[in-house]
């Protein structure tokens, strides 16, 4: 995981706790529960990526949870909801391949009976043909 997931998930659990719901982007805090320095990760940085994943909105310098971020902490925040995502990803991956496989043994085996079905007119066309021959020889 990124840094800003760990320290995303980190913060939005620290948020959510506050009884007003906001707090200040320079009251974020790091791995360690210290005050994130300007030097280490610039806050405003990371409030931003927050709001882009619509976790909070911004005004000014303040942080607001919303919903969608009070509804992650409730269940089991945000690195949690990416793991899942991910999972789900990946599985819809796989399903996407498994179709494109069975996709693929049915076209196969579309061609390959073809093929025999082929032969299998030509030797009706035959038989026809010797049929009628022999009938032709029959009335001479």
């Amino acid at each position: 995981m990124k840094r800003y997931d760990t320290l995303t998930d980190i913060n939005l659990k620290v948020l959510y706790e506050k009884e007003s719901k906001r707090m200040y982007e320079s009251e974020f805090i790091n791995e360690d529960g210290n005050q994130i320095e300007n030097w280490d990760v610039r806050t405003e940085l990371l409030s931003e990526y927050m709001e882009s994943k619509g976790l909070i909105s911004i005004d000014g310098e303040m942080c607001y949870i919303s919903k969608f971020g009070e509804e992650l902490v409730e269940d089991n925040g945000w690195l949690n909801y990416l793991e899942k995502e991910l999972k789900s990803y990946e599985n819809k991956k796989k399903k996407e391949i498994r179709k494109e496989t069975q996709e693929e043994i049915i076209r196969k085996g579309t061609i390959e009976s073809f093929k025999y079905g082929k032969w299998g007119f030509y030797l009706a066309i035959l038989s026809i043909l010797i049929t009628a021959l022999l009938e032709l020889i029959k009335k001479k």
